[in-house]
């Protein structure tokens, strides 16, 4: 092999080396997109179903629960079946409302989350013995597992980890 053979073979490797580089980064790149696309959908879901579980209109009873069905799976699905509303709900006029602080998807694998939400729940009810207006705020912490299911991420696995008042207790 001539110096010119040899000059062009090891062009022709780095030509070669050089398009395996850049396609490895294009697929690098493709791949933090996608997960940065899931940790958005999972982060929305989480969000969903906070606000849907923590809003309550004591008028619209049934539109509490098919919220809640849309956006869960598993046992929470299932729990979301068997429960019926309280009577004691409508009974006391409940209204809630939740509005979201924060949520961050803490793990991400394959079709599994994790997130953690910070929220504002806002309850107000009529008491049984005064018939006044009481309301109460609070702080929530909540953790969600969530799946992929045909697409769309689904809670399948809630827990409330901390509740603190917001301001003076409410007088009854």
């Amino acid at each position: 092999m001539t110096g010119r053979g040899a000059m062009f073979l090891i062009a022709g490797f780095a030509g070669l080396l050089l398009i395996i580089a850049m396609f490895s980064g294009w697929q690098g790149a493709r791949r933090l997109t996608s997960q940065v696309d899931d940790t958005a959908a999972a982060e929305e879901a989480a969000r969903s179903f906070v606000i849907a579980f923590g809003t309550f209109d004591f008028r619209q009873p049934e539109v509490y629960r098919q919220r809640l069905l849309a956006l869960s799976t598993g046992v929470v699905r299932e729990a979301t079946l068997a429960a019926g509303v309280d009577p004691v709900a409508i009974g006391q006029k409940r209204t809630t409302t939740t509005e979201v602080q924060t949520v961050t998807v803490s793990a991400l694998s394959g079709g599994q989350a994790s997130a953690s939400i910070t929220a504002e729940h806002l309850r107000k009810s009529v008491d049984s013995e005064t018939g006044k207006l009481v309301e109460e705020r609070v702080n929530q912490r909540i953790a969600c597992r969530l799946l992929r299911q045909d697409g769309a991420w689904l809670v399948a696995e809630f827990r409330l980890i901390s509740e603190e008042p917001i301001g003076p207790t409410p007088q009854r």
